[in-house]
């Protein structure tokens, strides 16, 4: 574990790090990242670039879904980002397996070509397949109707407001930024995004991003295959047994490696924990499971 940071009723009750890592140290949130496109894109929808997340994805790539009759010229934005839209694709495999196109992607080194190219499926549309390509069409779609790059349109609208002033994305060859776990954070501004949400997309005395957003972002659309979770809009959403037939709701953003934002809205409670543990037991999971579903009875 390298930080575990607890924020209880507006207040940060708990915030250590460990194994070396410093306060201001720039952490690899992973696909913490989809998330905050998800954020993003509420922003854009807020701020009337983009209309609703009912519009086609061809309005924004003609050339790539623009095809008459085809499945995939009606794609829904919602749809890519509850990950139903059907494309061919797969990630759940060993990164050195040749099949895995997470990894395909990010060598390509055009992030968004990759994933705007390939087929959907009549068979997988509608069903939730974890894909890594899915947000890199959020953001595409965000700088398509914002004419600004992804990160300056963060750093403007959401980072800026968060006073959130260090931070770091990898980009493809085109200055593309990954949108699907590319960015860097200090764990400490990972928690304002989850005060942000606790919060109705409010943070301290500034409205960043609309209620309305937050709570589309974060309603239960489709079922997933991810230890009993559902999903949102590029968030998890469960609710967890707390003993005596009780169940706490809980909405997450998570990244490979432990990389964790927990949010107990009823409890007013947010735990964030940053790990490196990609082929190693997870610490959030235990803690979570062991320290705090007890102290919710």
């Amino acid at each position: 574990m390298e930080s575990f940071i607890v924020c209880h009723n507006g207040k940060i009750r708990f915030e250590k790090y460990y194994h070396g890592i410093q306060k201001d140290s720039l952490h690899h949130i992973q696909s913490q990242t989809k998330s905050i496109v998800s954020l993003l894109l509420g922003i854009a929808i807020d701020k009337d670039f983009v209309p609703d997340e009912n519009e086609t994805v061809k309005t924004y790539f003609p050339e790539y879904f623009d095809s008459p009759g085809s499945l995939k010229s009606e794609l829904k934005i919602k749809e890519i980002l509850t990950m139903t839209a059907g494309f061919e694709w797969e990630e759940m495999i060993p990164f050195d397996d040749p099949k895995n196109d997470n990894i395909n992607m990010f060598n390509s080194n055009d992030y968004l070509k990759y994933i705007l190219s390939k087929p959907v499926s009549d068979s997988l549309y509608g069903t939730f397949n974890y894909n890594s390509g899915c947000p890199m069409i959020i953001a595409g779609i965000i700088e398509k109707a914002t004419k600004m790059r992804l990160d300056k349109f963060a750093e403007l609208y959401l980072f800026k407001p968060l006073g959130i002033t260090s931070y770091r994305w990898i980009k493809d060859a085109a200055g593309f930024c990954h949108g699907g776990g590319g960015l860097y954070l200090k764990p400490a501004d990972m928690m304002k995004i989850g005060i942000l949400m606790l919060n109705g997309g409010k943070y301290e005395t500034r409205q960043v991003v609309s209620g309305e957003w937050i709570d589309r972002m974060t309603r239960h659309y489709v079922t997933t295959n991810f230890e009993n979770s559902q999903y949102g809009y590029f968030w998890w959403i469960r609710n967890i047994g707390t003993g005596q037939e009780q169940t706490a709701l809980v909405i997450s953003a998570e990244g490979a490696g432990g990389q964790k934002l927990y949010i107990f809205p009823a409890y007013r409670l947010i735990v964030s924990f940053t790990e490196r543990n990609y082929n190693t037991l997870q610490v959030s999971p235990i803690f979570i499971r062991e320290s705090i579903l007890s102290l919710l009875n």
